[in-house]
C-alpha cells in the first residue's frame, strides 16, 4: 500500500508518496487531504480542479540513501525518516523553477504587510537577529519561516516589462528552531544579508554587489534546464527586490539599523 498525502504549499498542490510517517507529520499543517488516509483521498471525497496536483513526489530508498551520503560529512547517524524529509524538500526544490518558484535559505518575517528575508551563511547570526526582532517588536511582526522559505515570482501580465511581485511563502522546513507560520505569505519587501560586527549599520547594496552573497543561498537544481531557469529567477530577484548589507551585534540597535533601512522607520 502506498502511503501518500497531498499538501498545499506556496500556492501549489503537491502530492507526496512516502515511506515513513515523519514527512506527513512535518507537513501536517499544509495537508489538504484527510488525516491518516493511506490512499491520499481528499477530505471532501472528490478531486477538483483546485486540488489536482501541480506535481507528485514519489520517495524511493535510493533518494534516502543519496541524502545520507550528503549528510555524512556532518557526522552522526541520521535515521531514514529524517533523511526522507530532506529528500522530499530536495525533490520539490528541483521542480519549483519550472513553476516560477525557488527555495531560498533565509529566516523570513512579515512586518506591516511586507516580508523581509534575513540571510547569511549558517552560524552567522540570522536566527539571532530574528530573535531580536521578536524581542523588541513582539506581535507587530510574524515569522513566516525560519530557514527555507519558497519565493514565488509573479508576473504582472503577459505584456508587462517588469515583475509585479516576489512573494515569500512559509514551508514546513523551518530550521532547528521550527519557526514557521503555516500557509503564511507576503510580498517580499527586502533581503538583508547579516554579517557580524559592532557598528550596527545597514545599507542598500547594488545587484552586482549582492549577487555573490545571494547565490549560495538559493537552491541550484541538478537538472541543467532548471538551473538555467533558477539563474533567471535570481536575476529577477536582485532587479526587483532591494538587498541590504547589515553589520550588527546582538542589541536593540541592530534591530533599529535593519528596520530603519528596510522599512524607513526606526
Amino acid at each position: 500500500m502506498v502511503n501518500s498525502f497531498t499538501m498545499r504549499i506556496a500556492g501549489l498542490v503537491i502530492r507526496i508518496n512516502h515511506i515513513h510517517d515523519s514527512i506527513r507529520e512535518l507537513c501536517r499543517d499544509y495537508a489538504i487531504d484527510s488525516a491518516g488516509s493511506a490512499d491520499g483521498a481528499y477530505a471532501d471525497g472528490a478531486v477538483t480542479s483546485q486540488t489536482m496536483p501541480d506535481c507528485t513526489i514519489s520517495v524511493t530508498r535510493q533518494m534516502i540513501e543519496r541524502e545520507r551520503e550528503r549528510e555524512r560529512a556532518d557526522a552522526g547517524i541520521w535515521p531514514d525518516d529524517y533523511l526522507e524529509t530532506l529528500a522530499v524538500l530536495r525533490a520539490i526544490a528541483e521542480r519549483l523553477p519550472a513553476l516560477n518558484r525557488t527555495v531560498f535559505h533565509g529566516a523570513t518575517i512579515t512586518y506591516k504587510g511586507r516580508a523581509y528575508v534575513f540571510t547569511a551563511p549558517s552560524g552567522t547570526g540570522k536566527s539571532t537577529h530574528i530573535r531580536l526582532w521578536r524581542r523588541y517588536l513582539g506581535s507587530k511582526m510574524q515569522v513566516i519561516n525560519g530557514d527555507k522559505p519558497i519565493l514565488e515570482f509573479v508576473d504582472s501580465g503577459a505584456d508587462a516589462d517588469v515583475d509585479a511581485a516576489v512573494i515569500a511563502h512559509a514551508t514546513p522546513w523551518a530550521g532547528k528552531e521550527g519557526w514557521q507560520t503555516a500557509q503564511a505569505h507576503a510580498p517580499l519587501g527586502g533581503i538583508c544579508i547579516v554579517t557580524r560586527g559592532t557598528r550596527n549599520i545597514c545599507r542598500r547594496i547594488d545587484p552586482q554587489t549582492a549577487l555573490p552573497w545571494l547565490m549560495p543561498q538559493i537552491y541550484m537544481p541538478n537538472d541543467s534546464a532548471a538551473a538555467i531557469h533558477t539563474l533567471d529567477l535570481m536575476d529577477r530577484l536582485i532587479r526587483n527586490v532591494p538587498v541590504y548589507l547589515l553589520d550588527c551585534d546582538i542589541s536593540e540597535a541592530a534591530v533599529h539599523a535593519s528596520r530603519s533601512a528596510m522599512c524607513g522607520e526606526g
